[in-house]
């Protein structure tokens, strides 16, 4: 009788262990949510949020990899969440897409407000990784040696960043602070052209991520707009919001302005090839229309004309002729700004985003009425569209790699091959075949 009850009590010690068992286990996954088996993103905040009441919904967070839409032949894929996100910046690699937004969002694949880069690998979203507040500035990105580097800077301190192919910082270093940034990549270093309020600074990172800030300054406050290496020296585009000025730098003799453009607007500049060797095409606009000038390699002004009409503009170029296009007419000019032909096309007015060039394509994005449209060029001066999205705030790439044209944009759109919107503006990357 005394073994009879003995096995009775072990076994009700086992019920109850295996009941407290089984009663965690549910509680771990459908309230803690756990990690998931691919490594996955949590169900809820990893910490606790005081503004959650319990009878609220508790964020929900993505699972990735996450794979891209493809909708006859155009590849589609997104990051963000709930709340607004704007695209910063854009690097492509060989295989790989970084895409720098800032998020005001705290679900899906955000964790809550901050500046983010988003890591697409082989059409599948791989990584989602914030690595600064939301109020940092900025500064840009680019590919060098030790990797996909970016610049931020808040609060009297600047900071570059290194990313993996993984989109996971493996490397940081301090930088000046700057309220605007142009990062150059030119004989496999990364230089910083700096902005603050003491004007523009130059700074080069040495090997081991080493700052190495130059004792030359361009007292101006400017913002350096595009940027070329030649040579050990560099010719830059800048613009204070009112003029733009044309510059040059090297160490041994620090900044030079060689053109000074009054009450002019930096829009575009490309290289070109010259008579007497490379050359460049810059455009900004004016009150009364568009300024188109030819540079030569160390930035002296070679030719410069006024065109009068829509300020709205892109310029291309075939290393022959320079074509101007503004909505509703598209001009060709040669090297000395002499005016080849001039053909009327039905191109809509707006403001021209984005614009970019192969021997093959000319691509421009233009915003008009809230709405983005992207277009090709026929080759009879004529702008076929290819896609439109509603527009939202943000920087609009366009890249043509092998063929392809790869567009990153902001958008709020929820039709058609931006359905899977999370919310509010998301950033898209988006293939398509020319």
């Amino acid at each position: 009788m005394q073994r009879q009850k003995t096995i009775a009590k072990w076994l009700v010690i086992i019920v109850l262990v295996t009941v407290a068992v089984g009663a965690y286990i549910m509680y771990d996954a459908l309230y803690l949510g756990g990690e998931t088996a691919d490594g996955g993103a949590n169900t809820v905040p990893p910490t606790s949020d005081p503004d959650v009441t319990p009878d609220e919904d508790p964020p929900f967070f993505t699972t990735l990899p996450r794979h891209s839409q493809t909708y006859a032949g155009i590849t589609v894929a997104h990051a963000g969440g709930e709340g607004e996100e704007e695209v910063l910046g854009t690097v492509l690699t060989q295989n790989t897409v970084y895409l720098f937004f800032s998020s005001s969002s705290d679900e899906y694949d955000c964790r809550g407000a901050g500046i983010y880069v988003a890591v697409f690998e082989q059409n599948s979203l791989i990584a989602v990784t914030r690595f600064a507040e939301k109020d940092c500035v900025f500064g840009g990105a680019k590919l060098t040696r030790d990797g996909v580097a970016a610049v931020v800077s808040e609060g009297g301190r600047g900071r570059l960043v290194v990313f993996d192919s993984a989109g996971k910082p493996k490397g940081e270093t301090d930088i000046p602070a700057f309220s605007s940034a142009f990062p150059l990549v030119a004989d496999g270093k990364l230089s910083l052209f700096l902005t603050s309020s003491d004007g523009l600074s130059f700074v080069s990172v040495e090997e081991g991520l080493s700052p190495v800030v130059s004792p030359f300054r361009f007292p101006t406050v400017c913002e350096v707009k595009e940027g070329f290496a030649s040579g050990g020296s560099f010719t830059l585009a800048a613009c204070d919001g009112t003029d733009t000025f044309i510059l040059t730098f090297s160490q041994k003799a620090g900044f030079r302005c060689t053109e000074t453009y009054d009450k002019s607007v930096f829009l575009q500049i490309i290289p070109i090839a010259g008579e007497d060797g490379a050359a460049f095409a810059m455009l900004a606009k004016q009150s009364s229309g568009v300024l188109l000038s030819v540079l030569s390699a160390d930035g002296e002004e070679l030719a410069a004309a006024v065109r009068e009409g829509s300020s709205s503009a892109a310029v291309f170029g075939d290393g022959v002729s320079i074509t101007l296009v503004r909505p509703g007419l598209t001009e060709t000019y040669c090297r000395h700004l002499d005016l080849i032909s001039s053909t009327p096309t039905d191109l809509r007015a707006g403001e021209i985003v984005a614009a970019r060039s192969d021997s093959e394509n000319n691509i421009l994005a233009l915003v008009s009425d809230g709405v983005t449209t992207v277009y090709a060029e026929d080759g009879y001066g004529n702008f076929i569209p290819l896609i439109d999205c509603a527009h939202a705030e943000g920087k609009t790439t366009a890249e043509i790699v092998g063929g392809t044209l790869v567009l990153v944009l902001s958008t709020s759109s929820a039709d058609g091959v931006f359905f899977e919107n999370f919310g509010a503006s998301d950033a898209y990357l988006v293939s398509l075949p020319l």
